[in-house]
């Protein structure tokens, strides 16, 4: 089994969750002021960052399996 980067596997994953409009993490380095609005944004719980995590790895897998 192919291991991948944890850098490339976290990237994808927050790729994936902002894809279908979840917001990984509050950016703190972002003054406040010019951040979205908290009540429009949609943050992942622990469990569902591991959904996006594995299914990351698994589009990874499936993209070296397929050059």
């Amino acid at each position: 089994m192919t291991e991948f980067d944890e850098t490339a596997v976290l990237s994808r994953g927050k790729a994936l969750a902002a894809q279908d409009g979840f917001t990984w993490e509050l950016d703190f380095s972002v003054p406040s002021a010019q951040r979205a609005p908290l009540r429009r944004q949609h943050f992942l719980s622990e469990d569902r960052r591991q959904e996006y995590l594995e299914l990351a790895r698994a589009e990874l897998r499936k993209e070296v399996g397929n050059v």
